[in-house]
């Protein structure tokens, strides 16, 4: 019987030093540091989360669960991590580090000022010219920010200058077989035309912030595009538009009501009304996601020489979605789509269509200042009746569109353009199949 105070003992002493031993197990920093350079972020947040009520405290593990919390959009939890490093930390390497990261947890959770105040601090100490550059990225973004927080009423001029081989994008072909009559030829008017333009817009715009999280905007623009040789296919279009937008840092919604008047050759050509509604989510590690409709109503303007053009009026529902990854060098947006034009008139049956397609679009930050871009898209359309000229047929048309270009951001003001654009679109009407190239370059000044 003089065994079991003995073995209870032994069990007591067994378990006062269980804990111990756990305490001296090392913190997860390597794994976190391993999980963290492959990009895993969530896996390395929920480790480090974990784990922190035990190692709150370790420099490394508190730098590291703060990257891991920022990437995995967790801000707010990362402040307080990187306010002990940046206290403690005794490596001068990993205390600017720590500031940097810093201001930019300060700068997601909209604090502005703190943000700005760190970012100037490591800039004192003349750091490499590549976190020069990312800081001034930084702060030029903090201020760009803070423009939007307050009420602001700007003017803008984009001239541009260029050539456009097919400026009518009308077919090549001068001879079209008909179901009727057979072969016709087309007016030279009606083929192919190429024509160097110059083209101006003018643009108004106005910002009221509500919140910090709520804003109404409204816009102006004016554009005006000639065209040298010609000036039937001359165009102007005024745009109005107002909008309200409000959400979180994480989810934003927008939603906008625009006019819009074109002319062509100086004469009324068409007018749209449209609503636009859309919601945009800020995810992890860079990822962005989101999804738009618009609903309009577009009529066209009869004239003495088009007395049937308001056959063309259509009512539009377009809904899209876009999926955009965020790196430090490169945006890439994934688009996808669909659209539905219905004929306001049964005789314009021929007009209405449904369309769909993908677009990818990539931006490359070659520095804060030059920025080359590529746009792709792809569009197939089927309308929903038989044309009236070639009625043994519906229009189905598939359309493939690039866009290379190159921007540079001269300072804050000024910005100049320069991009070419192909077009390729396939019908089987063989009037309405046509290539176009374009290139032009101009520029933006802001005041």
């Amino acid at each position: 019987m003089r065994l079991k105070p003995l073995l209870m003992l032994t069990l007591v002493v067994n378990a006062i030093h269980v804990p111990v031993g756990l305490a001296q197990m090392p913190p997860p920093s390597a794994q976190l540091d391993d999980l963290i350079s492959a990009g895993q972020y969530q896996q390395a947040y929920q480790i480090a989360s974990a784990s922190l009520e035990e190692w709150e405290g370790d420099t490394q593990f508190d730098f590291l669960y703060a990257i891991a919390a920022i990437e995995s959009g967790f801000p707010n939890e990362a402040v307080f991590a990187l306010e002990r490093v940046v206290q403690t930390a005794e490596d001068a390497t990993l205390r600017q580090r720590a500031r940097l990261e810093l201001a930019r947890a300060h700068l997601l959770t909209n604090n502005l000022v703190a943000s700005e105040s760190l970012f100037n601090q490591v800039m004192l100490t003349n750091p490499p010219q590549n976190v020069q550059d990312n800081i001034q990225a930084f702060l030029n973004l903090i201020e760009s920010r803070r423009e939007n927080q307050r009420t602001s009423f700007s003017w803008s001029i984009a001239p541009t200058v260029g050539h456009d081989d097919n400026i009518n994008s009308a077919t090549s072909y001068g001879l079209i077989d008909t179901p009727l009559i057979g072969e016709i030829e087309l007016n030279p008017e009606g083929l192919k035309t190429e024509d160097t333009f110059v083209d101006l817009t003018l643009g108004m715009a106005y910002k009221r912030p509500i919140t910090r999280d709520q804003s109404l905007d409204a816009s102006l623009t004016l554009n005006r595009h000639d065209n040298q040789s010609t000036s039937q296919f001359d165009m102007d279009y005024l745009l109005g538009d107002v909008s309200y937008s409000y959400g979180s840092q994480v989810n934003r919604f927008r939603h906008s009501l625009q006019t819009q008047r074109v002319y062509l050759d100086k004469e009324a050509f068409q007018s749209t009304l449209r609503l636009n509604n859309s919601w945009q989510q800020a995810g992890a590690n860079g990822w962005y996601r989101s999804v738009s409709a618009a609903f309009s109503t577009t009529s066209f303007d009869n004239t003495t020489t088009s007395p049937n053009n308001d056959l063309k009026d259509i009512n539009q529902i377009l809904i899209s979605g876009t999926l955009t990854k965020l790196t430090p060098s490169f945006t890439n947006s994934f688009t996808v789509f669909y659209a539905s034009d219905d004929a306001k008139e049964s005789a314009g049956e021929h007009n209405g269509r449904g369309y769909y397609g993908v677009a990818h679009s990539v931006q490359w930050r070659l520095s804060n200042q030059h920025t080359p871009y590529l746009r792709v898209s792809f569009q197939e359309t089927e309308h929903d009746a038989e044309h009236p000229v070639f009625f043994m047929d519906k229009r189905n048309d598939s359309t493939v569109s690039g866009t290379l270009g190159w921007l540079w951001q001269y300072n804050r003001r000024l910005s100049i353009n320069s991009e070419m654009l192909f077009t390729e679109a396939d019908s089987n009407i063989p009037l309405f199949e046509h290539t176009r190239f374009r290139y032009q370059a101009g520029l933006r000044f802001q005041f």
